[in-house]
């Protein structure tokens, strides 16, 4: 007697052990094929982690107390080239917070130095040095905030993210995997700015070229890096695929992490029926203000005229030593 259940489990089963051999087979031949080459990519993927990281500094402010000085972080940020000009990139709503809470406060931009010590970048100085201010988007939604920044290359351990690692939301698709780099409060080392590594993928791209990912964000991430996450698979509007070996894909910048989704439950009263407890929980999505905002600020002609403000005071630098 024929029997199909057993026909069709049957045929599961082989197609099982058939994927198998064969992914057994691409991953034999891929490490015969690319031999050293494998190497020099991991070490590649080992050295862009590693600046990434250095281009991740935190922000905070320094208060006194009882005669102390204390450091309290408050956001993350991250180091950009832009026409050759270092420039630091964070949320725009942590600014707006802190210059709400504390007019007359410093926003301090931590990072490491190449001497193993923690500095602490003034950004009234900043403003004040280089007669510059933070630029904002003209959506006034727009939670992204950009500000020139002077650094020292001899003595910072730093490194910035160039102009052409940005990607526009129209080069990634949902299942995308990425990757961003965070202050985390409660996990900090002692005498270093290391941020934390989280890793999700893009869920769904908006209209307004924001996009969620399936990534959990805290108070402290706002202004984090996300960056694109290497890997043999992408998935573009022809369906999934897979790269070539020489195909260099991965660590491209993103954008900036804005804020998480929440979920909220509302406890109403059962005498008035009316609400009494709104509780709110973390749906495990960010949001992130992709990198096309940042070039729509980086267009715009009030950008424009503080770059070439600065450009003239580097050259009246460069003339008065000589």
């Amino acid at each position: 007697m024929f029997d199909l259940e057993a026909q069709v489990e049957k045929f599961r089963k082989g197609i099982f052990v058939l994927s198998c051999i064969y992914i057994i087979f691409c991953t034999v031949s891929i490490g015969y094929s690319e031999g050293e080459g494998k190497m020099d990519r991991s070490q590649a993927m080992f050295e862009q982690v590693s600046k990434f990281k250095k281009a991740t500094v935190f922000l905070g402010e320094i208060t006194d107390k009882d005669g102390k000085s204390e450091v309290h972080f408050f956001g993350t940020g991250s180091l950009v080239s832009i026409q050759n000009i270092f420039h630091l990139v964070t949320a725009k709503h942590i600014i707006e917070g802190f210059q709400k809470a504390k007019p007359d406060g410093d926003i301090k931009v931590f990072l490491n130095t190449k001497a193993g010590k923690i500095k602490a970048v003034s950004i009234n100085e900043l403003r004040k040095k280089l007669n510059v201010d933070w630029m904002f988007h003209e959506n006034k939604v727009v939670d992204v905030a950009i500000i020139p920044i002077e650094l020292d290359i001899q003595g910072d351990d730093i490194a910035v993210i160039p102009e052409s690692a940005f990607e526009a939301t129209d080069k990634i698709f949902e299942l995308t995997d990425v990757f961003y780099l965070s202050l985390q409060p409660g996990i900090i080392s002692p005498g270093r700015i290391n941020p934390i590594i989280r890793q999700g993928m893009v869920s769904i791209i908006n209209d307004d070229k924001t996009f969620y990912i399936d990534g959990f964000a805290f108070p402290g991430n706002s202004g984090s890096p996300c960056f694109l996450k290497f890997s043999p698979l992408f998935y573009d509007k022809n369906g999934p695929g897979f790269f070539t070996p020489d195909t260099n894909n991965g660590f491209k910048f993103l954008g900036i992490i804005g804020e998480f989704l929440t979920s909220k439950d509302v406890a109403v009263s059962q005498q008035t029926g009316r609400p009494r407890v709104i509780f709110e929980d973390n749906t495990g999505l960010s949001r992130v203000w992709s990198v096309n905002f940042l070039r729509e600020i980086i267009d715009s002609q009030v950008f424009r005229n503080q770059i070439q403000q600065i450009q003239d005071i580097i050259k009246n630098r460069a003339t008065a030593k000589n």
